[in-house]
């Protein structure tokens, strides 16, 4: 288990400069976070991925689950044929409290395990119910949290409208929610919001680590989907606070980027075809693909930095100000 003190370079921007302090926290092992949105689209499958390989990077025993009924991330890192096998049925464990976790659980090429999806999870769907929310982390992620077998165990929680989504939810009671733009994505956050994460149990804790605006491709000075999202985000008392340092914009930087004040930046993570090659072609996380690149870009170098700062921020239980 490493869980070492270590150095983080953290930065914190404003309009004119960017500072970075060096910040020495231990970092908060133990933890299980569900990455998702209750609406498909929003890149939560890759961003999930890549966290998991990103603190695996940082020295951490890192579990990662595949509770996404499609099961792409599966079968693109190879796992077709677990995917096909209806014995690897996670209803066993987790609603009959049978078997063993190793049946499930797959060593990587990354030094990370993996639980692939698989065809059965819609078995599981049809057995989970509103009232079974607590049932994935009692019978499979806190036994494996509470024998330090893992310092994290990030899912891949499933997206649209599920009991899966919901137990996910309910057996990391620590997300991070991606949100391209777009109103239907708007409104995908305002469900999840209004549905899951304002009804969870108070015996839960449960807690939002990070807002990613995600796939962001437009300059934020027009006003268009990108802007909105951003804008609003930053703009609103609720969400603001859980914006990675890589998506805060202040608010009174907004008539200074319109009116040609200050150059106009790119928050949040930007959409890289990289990404998703690194998947499709190669069968790997984003981070192993560009090391194995003669050269990589701007762009290149601003995701990995980014997917970095949201392994930092679940390393310290959320996003901070400092």
């Amino acid at each position: 288990m490493n869980s070492t003190t270590k150095t983080y370079q953290i930065p914190n921007m404003t309009s004119e400069t960017v500072e970075v302090k060096d910040v020495e926290r231990e970092p908060i092992t133990g933890q299980a976070v569900s990455v998702n949105m209750l609406k498909g689209g929003v890149g939560k499958s890759i961003l999930a991925l890549n966290i998991a390989d990103r603190l695996s990077v940082r020295g951490h025993d890192v579990l990662f689950i595949d509770l996404d009924p499609n099961g792409h991330i599966t079968e693109s890192l190879g796992y077709e044929d677990v995917f096909a096998d209806p014995t690897h049925d996670l209803t066993n464990i987790v609603i009959h409290e049978y078997g063993e976790f190793e049946e499930y659980i797959y060593p990587t090429d990354w030094e990370w395990d993996f639980v692939p999806a698989s065809v059965k999870l819609s078995t599981l769907e049809s057995e989970l119910s509103d009232n079974s929310i607590t049932l994935l982390k009692r019978n499979f992620v806190q036994p494996l949290l509470e024998n330090e077998e893992y310092d994290y165990i990030i899912m891949d929680g499933g997206g649209e409208w599920s009991h899966i989504a919901k137990a996910a939810y309910g057996a990391a009671a620590r997300t991070i929610i991606p949100i391209p733009p777009g109103d239907m994505n708007r409104s995908g956050f305002k469900r999840t919001y209004d549905r899951v994460i304002s009804e969870m149990p108070d015996e839960l804790d449960f807690k939002i680590l990070a807002i990613v605006p995600n796939m962001i491709t437009e300059f934020i000075k027009h006003d268009k989907a990108d802007r909105r999202l951003l804008e609003n985000l930053n703009r609103s008392e609720t969400f603001s606070k859980y914006l990675p340092s890589f998506a805060r914009i202040p608010p009174k930087d907004w008539d200074a980027i319109d009116s040609g004040e200050i150059d106009v930046p790119k928050p949040g993570l930007r959409k890289n075809s990289n990404l998703e090659n690194a998947l499709e072609e190669e069968n790997m996380p984003f981070g192993r693909y560009i090391e194995i690149q003669d050269s990589i870009s701007q762009n290149d170098e601003l995701t990995l930095n980014h997917l970095d700062e949201l392994a930092r921020i679940i390393e310290q239980g959320g996003v901070t100000n400092e």
